[in-house]
């Protein structure tokens, strides 16, 4: 099964839009690298990750960090992992 491992960031409010179940920063394991973002940034990049692999299309797509923002290539060969990041 293709798709995008970890957890669920974010959930579908009454009105549609996306309400943040936690406040804690998230951790994005891409091509060797930890990108540590918050838990709405991360949702954002997993729902258009999680589109781009239904779809089998190959984009970049970007993701804000602690550290700025990435380009991330994704495909439905990506190999993606997330989850809540260590509290420092």
């Amino acid at each position: 099964m293709n798709g995008v491992d970890g957890l669920m960031i974010g959930e579908t409010s009454e009105d549609g839009g996306v309400t943040s179940r936690i406040a804690e920063p998230v951790c994005v394991h891409h091509g060797g690298h930890e990108f540590i973002a918050s838990s709405e940034m991360a949702g954002i990049f997993l729902r258009h990750a999680q589109q781009l692999i239904d779809d089998g299309d190959t984009q970049l797509v970007p993701l804000l960090h602690r550290g700025g923002i990435e380009l991330l290539l994704v495909s439905d060969t990506t190999p993606l992992f997330v989850h809540f990041a260590a509290p420092r």
